[in-house]
Parts: structure tokens; sequence; C-alpha cells
């Protein structure tokens, strides 16, 4: 088997997570990998539980299910007694430390990357690219997709009309993979 990846996110409704989701797996896609994007989120615009699962792999992808993740990104504190007890022995753990503390990780096997995205977001104009930032230091973390695979799916999925929100999405992109 040679790529294989599979990505838990959680956050809250409105924090962007289906969007970052959506966002990795369309990427891969347009170069050419196998992919899946599973989210689940609860019937409130804002302030519900919003969750996905993406797999990228070069070989086909039997199910979009994943019960132990090897990586997770979790941008809000809610999220961390429902759910890094499913990441894998060994995995990733990426957080939102502008919401999450080390102290409230209760694991000592994972590998935590700690991003300030909150704070990050915020120096750059809006808190909403937080999630952005996040799925860039994922991207450098990984290597799973280059950053310009991304940034290429941003500007083909940003609406006309939104140039403005495109170049802070952009930055706030290559802020967390500088990270």
């Amino acid at each position: 088997m040679g790529l294989y990846i599979d990505t838990f996110m959680a956050g809250i409704g409105g924090q962007g997570v289906l969007l970052m989701g959506q966002l990795l797996a369309r990427s891969a896609a347009s170069q050419g990998y196998q992919t899946t994007w599973l989210p689940v989120y609860g019937v409130e615009k804002r302030g519900g539980d919003a969750t996905c699962t993406v797999i990228i792999s070069d070989e086909e992808i039997y199910s979009p299910v994943v019960a132990r993740p090897r990586t997770m990104i979790l941008m809000h504190s809610r999220m961390v007694p429902r759910f890094v007890s499913r990441l894998r022995e060994g995995g990733l753990l990426v957080v939102n430390s502008t919401l999450i503390s080390r102290g409230e990780i209760p694991r000592d096997d994972v590998e935590l990357v700690d991003v300030p995205a909150g704070e990050m977001a915020q120096e750059l104009g809006s808190e909403k690219v937080a999630n952005l930032v996040l799925l860039g230091a994922f991207l450098k973390k990984t290597g799973v997709l280059s950053l310009e695979a991304v940034q290429e799916e941003l500007k083909r999925s940003s609406p006309k009309g939104k140039e403005k929100q495109l170049e802070l999405n952009l930055k706030a992109l290559e802020a967390g993979y500088s990270f």
C-alpha cells in the first residue's frame, strides 16, 4: 500500500470543520487520489457539534468509516473528552491551542501539535479562518498534499466576487503551513 491517511476533524458548528474536510478531500481528488469525506453535524446552525472524517489513498477505499483514526484535528475544547480517546496510539493530534490547553489532553502516547489558530486568525483579520490555519499546519506536518494543491482547490471553489475572502483564506493556509 502506498499513500493512506485518515483524519478525523471535530469542532463546533460555525468553526469551518466541514469546509476544512471538504477542501482536503477535494484537493486530494484533484491530485488523482481516492478520497472520502464523511460529515456529521447536528441540526443547530451554530454551536452544535460538527465532525468529519477524510480518507486519502492511492488505492480504492472500501469504507468512509474510521473507528480509530491515525490523525485528528480538534478545534474546540468541548471535543477533547468526546473524541481524543479514539485517536490511535502514536497518532498525530493537531489542536487549536487558542481554545484547547495542553493540560486538557489526557494522552501522552500521541504526537501533539499545538497551533494557536484562533490567535493567528485574529492577527490576519478574522477568527473565522482558524480552520484554514489548522489545515495549513496539518499539511506541513503530514506532507499528505502540497500547499499548492490545496491553494489551487481553494481558488477553484471560491465564489466569484469574494476575492478579499479568498486572499484572507490563502493567507491563513500559508500562516498555518509556516507555523
